[in-house]
């Protein structure tokens, strides 16, 4: 099932000149571990990678909040420990993600403030057990702009129930029979708050091989 699906990416998710994407392949993310993740952007994504827990806690904080007043704010707000903290900060800085102003102002730099327009698609496939796909795709929607379910058309029926389980909870559904795709429901697209498992799926998508340009 997943080299045809793989080989329709970029038109099943209109990839437009210009843009870039890649391709993960059962990567764990937080505590779950899609079948296919897809990421498309535009322009060069920041390196974030090989950053610890705390790291990205404060880098998703500030991709949000984009500056804190002081240090011990940051540290304060997100009840880090001081040592925790400061070693986080010196990371973050040498790696270019934060700056300090005179004032004493933490903030984010410009190009780290693009985590959030990368377009995260996943992917979660089955043969038949649509009740199971559909559980695991909703898990995706807390990084994901978009999450869907490949299903074996030769195996599945589409039912109300079906249809209505999948519209309800915003997943789209692709019925798959031999080579062909045919795209059943179509995927709430949902602007996803900057999450600890997103800038994680984002910075794999740096460092994780070729990527593909439309």
């Amino acid at each position: 099932m997943v080299q045809p699906l793989i080989a329709h990416l970029p038109k099943l998710f209109h990839l437009h000149s210009g843009q870039r994407a890649r391709l993960l392949r059962e990567q764990p993310i937080g505590s779950v571990i899609p079948d296919l993740l897809f990421g498309i952007w535009t322009g060069e994504l920041p390196r974030c990678s090989g950053l610890n827990a705390v790291s990205r806690h404060i880098l998703a904080w500030l991709s949000t909040q984009k500056a804190a007043s002081t240090e011990e704010q940051l540290r304060d707000d997100l009840l880090l420990s001081q040592h925790a903290a400061d070693s986080a900060v010196s990371t973050l800085k040498s790696l270019g993600a934060l700056s300090r102003r005179d004032s004493g102002e933490v903030e984010l730099c410009p190009e780290f403030e693009v985590i959030g327009s990368v377009r995260l698609i996943a992917i979660e496939m089955k043969l038949k057990k649509w009740r199971e796909a559909l559980a695991q795709a909703i898990e995706y929607r807390k990084f994901a702009n978009e999450a869907y379910v490949v299903l074996d058309g030769s195996q599945v029926r589409m039912t109300g129930e079906v249809r209505d389980a999948f519209t309800a909870n915003g997943i789209g559904l692709f019925l798959q029979r031999g080579g062909a795709l045919e795209e059943e429901i179509s995927a709430e697209l949902m602007e996803t708050a900057i999450s600890v498992d997103r800038l994680f799926a984002v910075s794999k998508l740096v460092t994780s091989g070729p990527y593909c340009v439309a």
